[in-house]
C-alpha cells in the first residue's frame, strides 16, 4: 500500500492581520468592551497541481487580505448571540446585556454571521469566507484548509476545513 504524502503551503504576517473591538459572553457574563490587534495565519495542504504548486501563495495573501481589510478597525458583532439583544436603526446599532448597554455608528460595525466574536469563531468565519473567495480557482488538489486567529503572540485558535470529498465546480 502506498504512503498517501501532501504539502503544505502558510500565509501569515504583513498586512495579514486586523485590529477590531469586541467582546465575548460566556458563563452568563460579558467581558468589557476591548480590542486586539489579530494576526491570520492560513495553511493549505494538499497535492502538487500542474504548476507544482499547492496553491499560489500571492492568491492566497490577496484574499486573505481582503477579508482582513473588511474586519479591520470595526466593531465585531456577533448577530447570532444568543445572549444580547440587538437593536437596529438606520444609523446605528444599539447592543444590550442586562444593565450594559452600546451603541455603535453602523459604518462602524461588521455584522458576523457567528454566535459569539471568540477567536475560534473568527477563524472559523475566516475560513468560510476564504473558501467562498476560492471558488473561482482550481483547489481540486487542495485537501485541507487552517486558519489561525491570534488575539496576541502567546494565544491562537484555529479552525480546520476537510475539503476532501468535494465535487468539482
Amino acid at each position: 500500500m502506498a504512503s498517501a504524502s501532501s504539502f503544505k503551503v502558510k500565509v501569515e504576517g504583513g498586512y495579514l492581520q486586523f485590529s477590531a473591538a469586541h467582546f465575548i459572553t460566556y458563563g452568563g457574563k460579558c467581558e468589557r468592551l476591548h480590542g486586539h490587534n489579530y494576526g491570520v495565519t492560513v495553511e493549505a495542504e494538499g497535492t502538487l497541481n500542474e504548476d507544482q504548486l499547492v496553491f499560489d501563495f500571492t492568491i492566497l495573501k490577496r484574499l486573505t487580505r481582503e477579508i482582513c481589510q473588511r474586519l479591520n478597525h470595526r466593531f465585531l458583532l456577533p448577530m447570532k448571540n444568543p445572549h444580547i439583544e440587538l437593536i437596529a436603526s438606520a444609523d446605528e446599532w444599539e447592543i444590550r446585556f442586562r444593565e450594559k448597554r452600546y451603541v455603535f455608528p453602523r459604518s462602524d460595525v461588521v455584522e458576523l454571521p457567528i454566535d459569539n466574536s471568540t477567536a475560534e469563531r473568527l477563524a472559523e468565519y475566516i475560513a468560510q469566507e476564504l473558501l467562498e473567495a476560492l471558488a473561482p480557482y482550481n483547489t481540486l488538489n487542495v485537501q485541507t484548509l487552517t486558519v489561525g486567529v491570534s488575539e496576541a503572540p502567546t494565544q491562537m485558535a484555529c479552525y480546520h476545513l476537510d475539503l476532501r470529498g468535494r465535487l468539482p465546480g
